[in-house]
This record gives structure tokens, sequence and C-alpha cells, in this order.
């Protein structure tokens, strides 16, 4: 009941965000793009210099009464410069979630909040099943741009969160070092088929080595689809040929690509 509870939260903040007028102060106001309004606006020390900064995410106007379109929500992050003024330093176009990315429930942004030298984005969504991606960035000196520090995603079925709930965290040593001009919030990004090349390999609910595989595995040439590469794991999905579709974390050291000349990508 309480992650019900918690659960009912969360969509009310989602629909929350989405019907509030955004207030933009005059000196971003130029940042806006032409075609886009304000969907969210964030002030904070972004850098850790002790200046005021801001996150822009800008939407296309309408975009609730465009339902089959998968329109780009473009995130500009402002930082303030010495002569005290803001500066675009990046422009992601895949760093937000569509509007229909979220389901039944409507928009998946869930909101941005700043932490020292840095921020935490998060979104919310789903039918039956809910799902919830929080993701961590922090600013580095030495890169001189924002990085992926942790991931964390949160699943379970509305009928019994309290059975059905899984957490999986994926950190930046697993993830490899994702910049915020490179990131992207789609959690499915790849679609090259790879194959099991060892006697057996078993699957694993979260990409951390040592930890304990479930029970279920699969036997050498087996296909599966692969959703996203990670350093030592690869997020897969495997169907019988049949109506039982399976999913989670494969090491990737058990793998092979099918075709040796795809492309593939380690990155998010």
């Amino acid at each position: 009941m309480y992650k019900l509870f918690i659960g009912a939260i969360m969509v009310i903040a989602v629909n929350t965000i989405g019907a509030q007028d955004v207030k933009v102060p005059t000196e971003a106001k130029s940042f806006i793009i032409k075609g886009f309004e304000p969907l969210d606006y964030i002030a904070g020390d972004l850098n850790g210099d002790k200046k005021q900064d801001a996150i822009l995410i800008l939407k296309t106007p309408g975009e609730d009464t465009m339902m089959d379109q998968f329109l780009n929500r473009p995130f500009l992050l402002l930082i303030r410069q010495a002569d005290g003024k803001l500066q675009q330093v990046v422009r992601n176009d895949s760093m937000i979630l569509c509007r229909q990315c979220g389901g039944v429930f409507g928009d998946p942004y869930n909101g941005i909040k700043v932490t020292p030298s840095g921020f935490n984005l998060s979104f919310y969504g789903g039918s039956s099943w809910r799902w919830s991606y929080d993701y961590q960035f922090v600013y580095r000196s030495n890169g001189k741009s924002w990085f992926l520090l942790k991931e964390k995603q949160s699943n379970y079925h509305a009928g019994d969160p309290e059975k059905t709930m899984k957490n999986i965290v994926i950190t930046e040593s697993e993830a490899g070092p994702v910049t915020i001009d490179k990131f992207n919030a789609s959690p499915s990004n790849n679609s090259s088929e790879w194959k099991v090349k060892v006697a057996k390999t078993f699957f694993y609910d979260s990409p951390v080595l040592g930890s304990k595989p479930r029970k279920g595995y699969l036997v050498k040439g087996n296909e599966v689809i692969c959703i996203r590469e990670l350093k030592n794991f690869i997020e897969v999905t495997y169907s019988d040929g049949g109506y039982n579709t399976t999913g989670g974390y494969i090491l990737r050291k058990e793998l092979q690509l099918k075709s040796p000349s795809a492309k593939t990508s380690g990155e998010k």
C-alpha cells in the first residue's frame, strides 16, 4: 500500500509539472528556440563555482494533443560566465523523454533537482507495470563536462508492488563515461543480434559483477536482441519463438555478435 501511495504521488507530480505555467527570467528568454516554448526552468549552481546557472527544457506548443508524434524536447544547459551573463554550453535533444513516452500516465518527465556540482533527472510512467528512471549527473572540471554518475531503474506491477518491485543501479564503472551531450534517455538504443557462445549462460537482474544470477539460462547458439551494451554485461531480450519473451543482463564475454560487421555502441 505504501508503494502504491508513492506511485500515485509520482503520477500527480508528473501531471502537475506539465500543467504549471513555467516562469523564465528575462535573461534566459533569448535562449528559447523559435517554434518551442518552456517545459521547465531550473536555476542553481550546476558546476560548483557558486554562481547561479540554469537548465531550460523546451517543448513543442500543443504537444499534449499530438498523441501520434514523438517530438524532441531540447535540453539547454546555461552556465553563468565571468561577466555575469548566462551562456548556453550544451544542447541535447535526446535528454528528455517525449510527451508520449510515458504510457497511460502521460508525460513521463518528473523533474530535475539541483545537487552539489550537478543535478538529478527523473522520469516515471507505465500502465499496469510502472517504471521510473533516475539519473545523477556531476560536473568534473578535468573533463570540462557533466558525467552520468549513476542510473537507477525501478519497476513493479501495480497489482502487487511489494512482490514485484525490482530496483537496478548502474554505476559509471559499468556504463562507461557518458557526458551530458552524448546522453540518451531512451532505455533502448540498440537492436543488434547476438548469440550465446558458451555451453550455458545465465540471466542477471542487475549488471553487477559477482552478483547472484537468476535460475533462467540460455545455451550455446541461442540468439538474443541487444537493448544496451555495457562494459561487462549486455542487456538483452530473448524469445523462444512462441509467446514467451524474457529479458535481463548477460555477461558480455559469453556472447558474440551474430554478424561481426554489425555496428555496436557502448554509449547510452
